[in-house]
């Protein structure tokens, strides 16, 4: 690392001093997406100094539940606890830091390392050791597992590891009403994750996909294919729009947040959008045995045509939620989640499957080609800089919501949004650090009996909505 490039270092107001010449109004630089100081840095900062998306509490069914995730480089472990609380544990053994747990998920009582045979509860406290009396202080917590704060919002986990993170509420901030709207249109507002995602991995850049996520124009070019399956049938898809004329509304929203609003431009309902799928007729025809075939019920069968990003992770598109994994500076990983309905009919569900195997099988390996174009052309050095200017002159400030700037279809307000916020975490000074125990330590041996614990900094009990 040299003077020039410090991003690998904790000089702060040199990173600010870069980064203000790399990031504009109007451009950013090729290194955003290239450079692996900048990217080692992401993972520490970005990934680690905000809150992000963990995982569903429905993915957590009983007691002793676990998953597996990762935060930039950081193994976690999300678990719900003997008291259903919710814990963020590190995956890494507290004596010699070898990793815990290697299944995606599962359900135990305890984590036994397989090295020494540490045993630890499932919400990161200690348990037990071989040989106890070889240590002075085994029972003062400081072999506890390290935790990250976590915080639930109606069922969504999310974790951060800033030693003071913002109130999930402020950090939600005017998403949430957003995010509600993706709740409350699923019946009593019961949603569940199908366990098992589609995993994909690409040559590009994390921000891409950020990049693209909230972008209008791209759909009638790169997806000009799925489009065409749909004339085919006689069939308008919501990605068949001109977008000179589509009164579809973009908004940029603080802390990186974004949401393009698809409703406006399809006033037959999110259904009359879909091509006939395999067994969809069928299905529909048992709705309808029923008299359950109304516009409601199969407009919910299919995406609710809000797609949300909760920065830095998190984004819904259609029924499906995907999480953005960074993995190097020119490879991501994105796992696709479909959401289920638990209170519809089981046709719903039943559509649903087919309806998200229609894109992820026609028009997602459209955006991976157009990530992995972009990645290659970035890697050219004399051509430097990338415009993000779209609609900078059209946009206007939400009279009604502060730091909310509104676009139509063509804005790129929500990649210059998400941009203000990945440079506020690349130059915070705020420090990064585990969270603090959620259990006083005993003065008395670790047993093999789990005892009740209260959610603190680093647990959260499910049924509240944001960390204590």
């Amino acid at each position: 690392m040299s003077a020039a490039d410090p991003f690998g270092g904790d000089d702060v107001r040199a990173v600010r001093a870069e980064l203000d010449r790399l990031v504009t109004p109007e451009h950013v630089h090729r290194r955003l997406y290239t450079d692996p100081d900048i990217f080692e840095r992401e993972l520490r900062t970005v990934f680690g100094g905000s809150w992000a998306y963990l995982a569903h509490l429905s993915e957590l069914p009983t007691r002793g539940s676990f998953l597996r995730r990762r935060l930039g480089r950081r193994q976690l472990v999300v678990t719900r606890a003997g008291d259903d609380s919710i814990h963020v544990v590190f995956n890494r053994c507290s004596h010699r830091g070898t990793m815990l747990v290697t299944a995606d998920r599962g359900c135990e009582r305890v984590f036994t390392c397989p090295y020494h045979g540490w045993r630890f509860d499932v919400d990161g406290h200690l348990r037990n050791v071989p040989v106890p009396s070889s240590y002075t202080d085994v029972r003062s917590g400081r072999f506890d597992l390290g935790r990250a704060h976590v915080a639930v919002y109606r069922g969504f986990v999310f974790g951060s590891l800033a030693e003071e993170p913002l109130d999930l509420l402020d950090w939600l901030g005017p998403a949430r009403p957003w995010l509600d709207a993706l709740i409350d249109r699923h019946p009593g507002g019961e949603l569940m994750i199908h366990p098992t995602p589609l995993r994909y991995e690409f040559a590009a850049n994390w921000k891409v996909s950020w990049d693209n996520a909230a972008d209008g124009i791209h759909a009638n070019f790169a997806h000009r294919s799925y489009n065409l399956l749909g004339q085919e049938t006689d069939t308008t898809t919501v990605l068949d729009r001109n977008p000179a004329l589509t009164p579809i509304v973009s908004r940029s929203l603080p802390h990186g947040h974004a949401v393009v609003d698809q409703r406006p431009s399809i006033p037959d309902g999110p259904w009359s959008t879909m091509r006939p799928l395999p067994t969809s007729n069928e299905l529909v025809a048992s709705l309808g045995e029923r008299g359950l075939a109304d516009r409601d019920t199969l407009d919910l069968a299919t995406g609710s045509m809000l797609n949300l990003s909760l920065f830095p992770n998190l984004i819904f598109v259609g029924n499906q939620l995907m999480v953005v994994e960074p993995v190097e500076v020119g490879r991501t990983r994105l796992s696709v989640y479909l959401i289920g309905a638990p209170g519809a009919p089981e046709e719903v569900d039943l559509l649903r499957l087919r309806v998200d195997e229609d894109f992820v099988s026609f028009g997602t390996p459209d955006d991976f080609e157009m990530f992995e174009r972009i990645q290659d052309g970035l890697l050219i050095p004399e051509a430097e800089w990338i415009d993000t200017s779209r609609g900078a002159a059209l946009d206007t400030d939400d009279p009604e919501t502060v730091g909310v700037v509104m676009g139509d279809v063509a804005t790129e307000a929500p990649i210059r949004g998400y941009l203000n916020e990945w440079t506020r975490l690349m130059t915070s000074e705020q420090r990064l650090a585990a969270a603090p125990s959620t259990r006083t330590p005993s003065t008395q041996a670790p047993t093999p009996r789990a005892s009740a614990r209260t959610a603190s900094a680093g647990s959260q009990a499910p049924g509240s909505a944001v960390r204590r």
